[in-house]
């Protein structure tokens, strides 16, 4: 047995998630009878949620999403939704611009955390919920866990109000900065923004899928251009979401003119799960540090149904990374979850062991690039079965 330090989630979405804890869990469902069976004994008098459902399994016939309670439908990669009529009755009057453009993906490509968070307000926030998150995320090995998008400001109020930069930090957009209060920007690490879609909406930003896909690109290289230098100019951190290797040439090309003026800006790529050497390279001459979800390994399986055999094999290429390009893991290389699943349970056997070869961490790795450096608050005990490809975890959390 092997004890290794609790985690620390560079990102996930600790608030918006936590709103979300009653939500019904789809994630481990792989027939649109199970999640029916399982939707239709939601209370009838208010609107449902549902995460982690996968479109890859199965999809939902309208007729069937009318027979249920009120229910808005979140995809696993938190790219798409879907909802029925009863739900849309409230969404219609509540957040109308989502209900004209729930089937247009490129809206909803941008929108994606305006809509999150929407949906999250429906739970509503406070220290209770904020309290649970932590424990729960105990009891999953994580000990810190990040919110890469927050424009609540009942959030930043309960934030600036109690210090809680040992548990979390938080994100907010390009256009909420500003208008941030001082207070609130000083418990804010930066500022996140989008460059593609997902996979799991076949919007992620490469440039072939097996079913023809949608792959988005959210600017012109003009309006990145300009989006970034407007972002340096608030002499924050920055975090620029980009999977797909057109995305993140854009990006890198982008970037390397405005940092020929700001060259010590924190700045972070998220994801990256298909960059290629050059553009790894030319990240680690920019100063640029990469924060991946090892979590996402399994995409190679969940999504073979979009992904080419070829894009499978370069999902998340970590060796190649650490290996070729010279990342170092815990310094220009972090890890996170993104919530899906968030803890160790998902991640570790993903690392160890994963759909493709190039995925693979090893332990010391995994711990370099993802745990804190501490036993304060716990630790998680391994036990790993080569032989079986399997790994036995226990999280003891300290009183």
């Amino acid at each position: 047995m092997i004890r290794i330090p609790l985690l620390k989630d560079r990102h996930n979405h600790l608030f918006s998630y936590g709103s979300l804890a009653t939500a019904t869990d789809l994630f481990k469902v792989r027939t649109e009878e199970d999640a029916i069976r399982q939707l239709s004994q939601l209370p009838h008098d208010r609107i449902n949620v549902a995460m982690g459902w996968f479109d890859s399994y199965f999809t939902f016939s309208e007729e069937n999403l009318d027979k249920l309670p009120p229910i808005i439908i979140c995809n696993n990669s938190l790219h798409n939704y879907i909802f029925n009529t009863e739900a849309g009755k409230v969404i219609e009057e509540q957040y109308n611009e989502w209900f004209v453009n729930c089937k247009n993906q490129n809206w909803i490509e941008r929108n994606t955390m305006q809509v999150l968070t929407f949906i999250a307000k429906i739970f509503g926030f406070n220290r209770e919920t904020f309290e649970r998150s932590i424990k729960k995320n105990l009891s999953l090995g994580v000990c810190f866990a990040a919110d890469m998008y927050v424009c609540n400001n009942d959030i930043f109020e309960f934030l600036a109000t109690n210090d809680c930069s040992n548990v979390t930090e938080v994100w907010t957009s390009p256009q909420n900065y500003p208008l941030l209060p001082e207070r609130y920007k000083k418990v804010c690490r930066g500022v996140k923004l989008f460059a593609d879609g997902a996979c799991g909406a076949s919007t992620a930003a490469i440039s072939e899928y097996r079913n023809g896909g949608n792959p988005f690109m959210t600017y012109t290289d003009a309006e990145l251009t300009e989006l970034l230098e407007q972002i340096v100019s608030y002499r924050s951190a920055m975090a620029i979401h980009c999977i797909g290797e057109n995305a993140i040439e854009q990006v890198l090309k982008c970037l390397d003119g405005v940092l020929s003026h700001s060259p010590d800006m924190f700045i972070r790529l998220e994801h990256t799960q298909f960059i290629t050497e050059q553009q790894a390279k030319k990240a680690r001459d920019l100063n640029l540090t990469l924060s991946m979800q090892p979590n996402f390994n399994m995409d190679s399986i969940d999504y073979s149904d979009r992904l080419t055999k070829s894009y499978c094999e370069r999902n998340d290429p970590f060796r190649m990374l650490i290996d070729k390009a010279g990342f170092k893991m815990g310094e220009n290389l972090v890890l996170g979850s993104d919530g899906m699943p968030t803890g160790v349970f998902g991640s570790l056997p993903a690392s160890l062991f994963p759909p493709v070869p190039g995925q693979q961490l090893t332990l010391d790795e995994y711990v370099a690039g993802y745990c804190t450096d501490n036993f304060d608050k716990g630790h998680i005990e391994v036990e790993i079965d080569n032989a079986n490809k399997k790994v036995d975890m226990k999280v003891v959390v300290n009183e």
